[in-house]
């Protein structure tokens, strides 16, 4: 059967001010009518009914995902006593899964990107599941570039595999340069990694095996249900255990069995307020606007407003964020340096 685990522990530290400890980034609307992590469980409804979902985030976020997850039962909610990126995390949703389903075949969802086309996600992920239940490979959605992103990882394609629709994978590519980024465009052939999988269980934790044998081994100490009262303090043990790696170094780059689904579906990591420039639709002077803002022969500007106006004059390039807690203002070519900023509030105590 289908299952869909959505990996929702991330506290999206890029998009500070407006994503914080209270109101993390899963838990944004950003332009739409429910929170990122709403829309993310909404789009793939009709893949699996809540019982079959399971969703990992930090222990301390649990309550606030457990809530804007309903219906999911609240024990399919699980919170990591500390975060150890996603290759452990992805293993311990596996783990618990093919003890409940020998045979289940699992969709891996970051709770917080966005996708224009819901329809043709779908589509898209319907074939993915074919692949994965009819291939020993470990299938992942790889998004047609559209510009020389470079705050995208790659994947690189290697011919057709098996599966109509789908490609085999020759190797990912972390985040280029802009020269490399533009000549995988002029080349084509190659993918934005998108981060979402599609692959059964059993053979997934046959790759952690192989090539993450200390999380394998770990996986032992959690013999209980996600109901069961030992469970949370086994999750713990587990935790306790494993190393900080994602999964694309752990397993993905390791792995000769993985095939990528060309996707076309509109899709964005809001990675960094840069982002916001494509998600709010710019104006004549080419700023983007979210709330209550002047601006005055200013261009080329992103600015959120929270809880007061912001107002600019003769500025361009820049990204200007007020909240009530907080307010940013950096270049806008500076946008994946914010995480800087909560690196510098977490030694101070103040995040």
């Amino acid at each position: 059967m289908t299952h869909i685990v959505i990996l929702a522990g991330g506290w999206g530290v890029r998009l500070w001010p407006m994503s914080n400890r209270s109101r993390p980034k899963q838990l944004l609307s950003l332009g739409g009518d429910r929170s990122l992590l709403a829309r993310t469980l909404a789009r793939v409804a009709s893949l699996a009914p809540p019982e079959r979902v399971l969703a990992v985030t930090s222990e301390l976020l649990r309550d606030l995902m457990a809530e804007e997850l309903a219906p999911v039962p609240d024990a399919r909610v699980v919170g990591e006593p500390t975060g150890r990126n996603t290759a452990p995390a992805i293993a311990l949703a596996a783990h618990i899964l093919v003890r409940e389903d020998p045979d289940a075949v699992m969709i891996v969802l970051p709770a917080d990107h966005i996708i224009g086309d819901d329809e043709a996600f779908c589509q898209t992920l319907s074939l993915a599941l074919l692949a994965a239940s009819t291939e020993d490979a470990l299938v992942t959605l790889g998004v047609v570039p559209t510009r020389p992103e470079t705050e995208y990882g790659y994947i690189e394609a290697l011919g057709p595999a098996g599966t109509e629709g789908t490609l085999l994978v020759r190797r990912f590519t972390e985040k280029p340069d802009r020269d490399t980024a533009e000549r995988f465009l002029d080349k084509g052939g190659y993918y934005w990694n998108s981060g979402m999988f599609v692959w059964r269980a059993g053979l997934f934790l046959d790759a952690v095996s192989r090539f993450l044998p200390d999380v394998a081994g770990a996986l032992d100490a959690v013999t209980a249900g996600v109901e069961d009262e030992a469970f949370k303090s086994q999750v713990a043990v587990y935790y306790d255990s494993v190393p900080s790696i994602s999964v694309d170094y752990g397993i993905m780059e390791r792995s000769d069995n993985v095939i990528v689904v060309p996707s076309d579906f509109g899709w964005d990591d809001v990675g960094a307020w840069s982002a916001l420039g494509r998600i709010w639709e710019p104006g004549e002077d080419g700023s983007s606007v979210s709330g209550d803002a002047t601006l005055v022969d200013a261009a080329d500007c992103i600015v959120h407003a929270e809880g007061g106006i912001v107002a600019a004059v003769g500025v361009s390039d820049l990204i200007i964020v007020h909240t009530p807690e907080a307010t940013l203002v950096c270049p806008r070519d500076r946008a994946r340096d914010v995480r800087q900023i909560v690196d510098e509030l977490r030694k101070q105590g103040k995040w």
